[in-house]
């Protein structure tokens, strides 16, 4: 089952309730990248799904942010920002998996049905561009190219050229404002077209200029008017009140290019300074975190689990709440020994030649348990299987045992490689995983489930 934009648009655009049970069914087969960031933040209950609170909300929340203190101390400043360069070099600059394996094992392992699967996901999933600057090639599904496809199908997989119309504006209306494929109508594009005329207009003559004036006045109007029409709200006051001129600044068109370095950098920065002293606020301070983990720097997985939403929202306001809520969400998980012990059991259980393979190889496999627990696979994985797996894992009402079955799933489908490979190759292959089918990677998570209940640590059964 697949999901298209229409689908979405439905119960996004409705005038009192957003359904987020419906939007969370939906999104466990995949988000198309248009709607991802709204839908993850109603996911999330960023956004409220009741309407008529949602500008007292939306406002509250912006208010928030903006009282926020931003600074950050030097040394977390300087953990965070030597993070976030090297993420970014890796994620938004090019592909690093080939150079992790020889070419004889990587020769070996594309004639395995697991590499065929891979190969079909590479051809479907992220595409890194040589600059982190350079617009996407539109012809390859444009957004989706780097923020993951359509809700993955058969039929999208085939129509590449049909899926990419639908991830780019459909052209202007005869009032003049753009449009995306869910029939919304961006009011900040509507009305900075309306400023932008406005600039380059230079007639010379008081009468020419007058008619201009005016003409552009009724423009201005009928936009306004037909915005009115559209959205089911009261007068636009100047576009600063109104519900949905509200939404748009909090949520406009996701980003359609990677963003380069100094962006990418400073709105890490930005985020994680309000972050931080929001939980100093709170008492929760670094030594609070590190004492709570048992580890040093635990800090540097903020940049990991952040940058999914950079890669579908605009706002940094929006970015900050995100990027809470997940952790807030990820707080409710048991203690990290527990998931730890969880997770290798269930490995052990359901792979039990992998798992001894490993100990022969002396794989450091708890390091990379404790890095795929922490970050989500956000780091591991390649970002356009990031977010099309995180949108079934914010959908899911049970996190933490999800992400469990799929760490399996994703052993299981590379076992045939990973055993042709030393511990040295395998370390450095779980810790950059190369693309994968995720639709598929969910399907066996689920059939893994049926097999496997998750261990419970004897620990954690007596409490």
């Amino acid at each position: 089952m697949s999901t298209n934009i229409q689908d979405y648009v439905e119960i996004l655009n409705a005038e009192q309730y957003v359904q987020v049970e419906k939007l969370a069914e939906h999104a466990r087969h995949g988000i198309t990248p248009k709607v991802r960031g709204e839908v993850w933040l109603y996911l999330l209950k960023v956004l409220s799904a009741d309407k008529t609170s949602e500008i007292t909300s939306i406002i509250s929340m912006n208010s928030l942010y903006q009282s926020l203190e931003s600074d950050l101390p030097s040394d977390l400043q300087i953990l965070l920002t030597k993070t976030a360069l090297a993420h970014h070099a890796r994620r938004f600059h090019q592909p690093t998996y080939a150079g992790l394996i020889s070419s004889i094992t990587a020769e070996s392992s594309r004639g395995s049905n697991n590499s065929k699967t891979s190969a079909q996901s590479a051809g479907n999933g992220l595409k890194m561009n040589t600059t982190p600057a350079q617009p996407f090639d539109q012809g390859n599904n444009g957004a989706g190219s780097w923020m993951g496809n359509e809700p993955s199908s058969s039929s999208n997989r085939s129509r590449g050229s049909t899926v990419a119309s639908q991830s780019r504006p459909s052209g202007s209306t005869s009032q003049g404002h753009s449009r995306d494929p869910s029939g919304r109508v961006h009011v900040l594009e509507q009305f900075s077209s309306t400023a932008s005329q406005r600039s380059t207009d230079h007639p010379t003559d008081k009468s020419e200029r007058s008619e201009r004036s005016e003409r552009v006045e009724r423009q201005d109007r009928v936009q306004r008017q037909d915005w009115i029409e559209r959205t089911n709200v009261g007068p636009v006051d100047d576009g600063t009140t109104t519900l949905r001129s509200q939404v748009s600044r909090f949520l406009p068109p996701p980003p359609t290019t990677p963003p380069t370095r100094q962006a990418y950098l400073s709105t890490l920065i930005e985020v994680f300074g309000k972050y931080h002293n929001s939980q100093r606020a709170k008492g929760k301070d670094r030594e609070t975190r590190r004492l709570s983990s048992g580890l040093d720097d635990t800090e540097a997985n903020w940049v990991y689990l952040a940058t999914p939403f950079i890669c579908c929202l605009s706002r940094p306001t929006a970015i900050y709440l995100g990027f809470e809520k997940l952790a807030e969400r990820m707080e409710s998980f048991p203690p990290l020994p527990s998931q730890l012990a969880s997770l290798l059991l269930l490995v052990r259980q359901a792979l039990p030649e992998l798992f001894s393979f490993f100990e022969d190889e002396q794989v450091p496999y708890v390091q990379v348990a404790m890095g795929w627990l922490k970050s989500l696979l956000s780091r591991e994985m390649w970002l356009g299987d990031v977010l099309r797996l995180w949108d079934a894992y914010l959908a899911s009402t049970d996190m933490f045992a999800l992400h469990c079955y799929v760490c399996v799933a994703v052993l299981a489908t590379c076992k045939e490689t990973l055993e042709e490979l030393d511990g040295s190759e395998v370390k450095l292959m779980l810790m950059d995983l190369p693309p994968l089918d995720v639709d598929r990677l969910l399907q066996d998570a689920a059939s893994l489930r049926v097999s496997f209940p998750l261990p419970v640590p004897a620990a954690d059964d007596d409490a």
